[in-house]
């Protein structure tokens, strides 16, 4: 029969470093910020931590970086702090996007347990307490339209919603499919910058963006001034690989429009 692991004591220096930490709301923090506290030797405050992570009083994030597990999260304790927040001390470069982006807008209804991250790096999927962190590795010429915001007393970068959602139609599995950027900009198209969209999709250098924008702009009945590519791309990445060609966008459309729309109230 297994055991449960459980925490265990705590010593006056640990007490120090965890409370000092907590005041000054670094729940995530690295071993320079404990140095600061104890100014000791580098390799006793490694272990120090090494005893706490066992302890389960911390959570190793990655090499050098912890999480202060809360005390009110009990004898089995789990990940409070915004998702976010961790993401943004996974890897930089950075900024969130797709999926995670559209949800932290209200612009979709659908909530996924991984978190999407751009990157100019490339690094492997990571799971912290049943949470998935997928890196999105782009080039350089994709890598704009974020902005920093405050979460928590923290200062995490986030796509603009424009950026976001032209991300999206730039790799549509990376959101659910196609039919989650549709819904994302007929609900956000009385605070979209449409100038601003279409600027962003020309910037991204990727000629598919521009067609399936406006197709999917023409769809919703919004008026754009769009250029297609003369090269025909599939509406949604991650649906079948055939189905009708629609000329004037130059979009195989491998979704039904039935199906683009079926999300609207009848």
């Amino acid at each position: 029969m297994m055991t449960k692991k459980t925490r265990k004591g705590l010593g006056e220096k640990s007490a120090i470093v965890l409370s000092t930490l907590s005041e000054k709301n670094k729940n995530i923090f690295n071993v320079d910020d404990v140095a600061a506290i104890l100014h000791e030797k580098r390799s006793s405050i490694i272990k120090l931590l090494h005893d706490l992570t066992k302890k389960r009083w911390l959570f190793r994030i990655s090499k050098g970086i912890y999480l202060i597990l809360p005390l009110e999260a009990g004898a089995m304790p789990k990940f409070t702090e915004h998702e976010f927040i961790l993401a943004s001390r996974l890897i930089s470069p950075y900024y969130i996007s797709y999926w995670s982006a559209l949800n932290y807008y209200g612009l979709t209804e659908q909530v996924s347990k991984t978190i999407f991250i751009a990157t100019l790096k490339r690094k492997l999927e990571k799971e912290i307490m049943g949470l998935k962190f997928r890196f999105i590795t782009l080039n350089k010429n994709k890598f704009f339209g974020f902005k920093a915001m405050q979460l928590n007393n923290h200062i995490i970068k986030i796509a603009e919603v424009e950026k976001a959602i032209i991300d999206c139609l730039d790799l549509p599995r990376n959101c659910g499919g196609i039919v989650e950027v549709i819904k994302a900009i007929d609900e956000a198209k009385k605070e979209i910058d449409f100038n601003k969209l279409i600027a962003y999709a020309k910037k991204m250098q990727n000629a598919a963006i521009l067609n399936r924008l406006g197709y999917i702009l023409e769809l919703l009945g919004i008026k754009a001034n769009i250029k297609p590519s003369k090269h025909y791309v599939m509406l949604d990445t991650i649906s079948k690989k055939k189905g009708i060609y629609n000329k004037k966008w130059k979009i195989v459309e491998n979704v039904s429009r039935e199906e683009l729309l079926s999300w609207r109230e009848h």
